[in-house]
């Protein structure tokens, strides 16, 4: 990636590796390759909704 391309966000960037939102990446993974509802649609489960959601407001920079 040359300088002045930046990643535009913290998925680009990789910093779902670390802190809450790591977690909540690796979570949302494990939890789909278990989860019907959330392979359906992730709308149709609360668990996916929440990890999502989490994602979300990481990759906004709250």
């Amino acid at each position: 990636m040359s300088a002045d391309r930046r990643p535009s966000s913290p998925a680009a960037a990789g910093t779902y590796r670390e802190g809450p939102a790591g977690l909540a990446y690796r979570a949302l993974l494990e939890h789909t390759q278990m989860c019907e509802q959330c392979v359906d649609d992730v709308r149709g489960c609360a668990t996916g909704k929440v990890l999502v959601r989490i994602l979300r407001e990481a990759a906004r920079g709250r």
